[in-house]
């Protein structure tokens, strides 16, 4: 009788299971948009079907209509709170069975056209983070003779994608440029002006290259990136971004810093100093920017480490920041050892000390190391 009066509604396609073991087994095998489940069935009855069904999480979003009778009031409520989305009272109202099955089909079509939706975009967030990570580059050189440098690096956002930076790149035969930055805000805002915000530096780089070798180089492209990233920048976006040239024949490290925190100096014997800088605003708020940088020799075996922000305010269940005494503690650790071991010797500590917290801002870590 059920089934005649939904064929009379226009629901053509309708399939009828003798009991709740058949009807476990039609789910497994088809797609269906409603189920109407007596509570009352032999083999396997309406709870049982409808906590196999909930606890499938291929089939959990398809809708469920209980059927009770008029007694079996209790048995409705409790299957509800079991994930049911509905109940239909017997003996059945024609007018009554139309709405919740209207209902519940139409719901169901607006859940699945959200699910499409949500899908779509992280398919989209997949492939933009992909893009995004393929931006930065992975080729770490080693060291040789003539260019007895060594870099390691890496780009963890905290969402799909994320405003943070590193990259490195050659200016002159013997000059490596190191770009550390953080774009303010978070996910594809962020991700776009980091995305805006290397292309401009690569192309100053090139543009000033012959002049790489001046020790207000480091100055001058920062100043021009600057420039470059007021324009056009309705949304008053901005990046603090540290910039250090290293000449690979004496060590001698020359940088610019635009709002961010100072990187480290790693000694071979422990010894872990920050550079100074740091006083000029990031880059993209004011044309206006102050040309000055700071030079620091290396000694041979010492690194240099710049970081992103999401490195010193990872926080712990206690709502503590690793901070950067515990930073500091990491590098000395990693005293002396290759790059990729010291940006790894950092990032196992930021993550033992956040514990089960999850990362809520983006890391960016460099490590280069000069005469190894």
């Amino acid at each position: 009788m059920l089934s005649r009066r939904l064929a009379r509604e226009g629901h053509t396609r309708v399939v009828i299971a003798a009991d709740g073991r058949e009807a476990l087994k039609l789910l497994a095998s088809q797609r269906f948009d409603l189920v109407l489940l007596d509570i009352m069935m032999p083999e396997v009855n309406g709870y049982q079907v409808l906590e196999t069904l909930k606890a499938d999480p291929k089939r959990r979003d398809i809708p469920v209509i209980m059927i009770s009778a008029v007694d079996e009031m209790e048995s409705a409520i409790r299957c509800i709170e079991l994930g049911a989305e509905d109940y239909l009272p017997k003996p059945f109202n024609p007018t009554l069975l139309r709405a919740r099955v209207g209902a519940s089909i139409e719901k169901k079509r607006l859940r699945d056209e959200v699910m499409r939706h949500v899908e779509r975009m992280e398919h989209e967030l997949e492939t933009a983070r992909a893009i995004q990570l393929s931006m930065v580059p992975t080729d770490f050189p080693s060291a040789t003779p003539e260019r007895p440098l060594e870099v390691y690096a890496t780009l963890q956002p905290a969402y799909e994608v994320g405003g943070d930076l590193y990259d490195f790149f050659w200016v002159a035969p013997e000059r490596l440029c190191l770009v550390v930055a953080d774009v303010s805000n978070k996910g594809a805002p962020a991700a776009l002006f980091m995305a805006r915000s290397k292309t401009v530096l690569r192309l100053l780089a090139a543009e000033l290259a012959p002049a790489a070798g001046d020790a207000m180089f480091p100055a001058e492209l920062v100043a021009r990136a600057n420039e470059e990233l007021c324009k056009d920048n309705p949304h008053a976006m901005f990046a603090t971004l540290v910039l250090c040239v290293v000449d690979a024949r004496t060590g001698e490290v020359t940088s610019c810093n635009a709002g961010h925190d100072p990187p480290y100096l790693v000694a071979p014997d422990g010894t872990v100093t920050r550079l100074a800088g740091g006083c000029n605003m990031p880059a993209g708020i004011e044309p206006a920017f102050t040309r000055e940088v700071q030079q620091t020799q290396l000694i041979r075996g010492s690194s240099v480490f710049a970081f992103t922000d999401g490195v010193t305010e990872a926080m712990n269940e206690r709502k503590e920041m690793f901070g950067a005494v515990r930073l500091e503690a990491a590098l000395g650790a990693c005293a002396g050892r290759a790059p990729q071991e010291i940006v790894a010797g950092v990032l196992r500590e930021v993550r033992a000390f956040a514990g089960s917290v999850d990362p809520s801002d983006d890391i960016a870590a460099l490590a280069c190391r000069w005469g190894a």
